[in-house]
């Protein structure tokens, strides 16, 4: 999932497509991760 930086609409980019637009115009985009935290021990 990708959020547009200006209207703050999400858009799902399907699987072969390079290019994705937003309805506003907007061809940036922040790509959603989700909130889980990772622990990782150190040797």
């Amino acid at each position: 999932m990708y959020k547009c930086i200006r209207c703050g609409r999400q858009l799902e980019k399907t699987f072969g497509t390079t290019d994705i637009e937003c309805e506003c115009g907007s061809r940036v985009f922040i790509k959603e991760r989700p909130s889980v935290e990772k622990i990782v021990k150190a040797r």
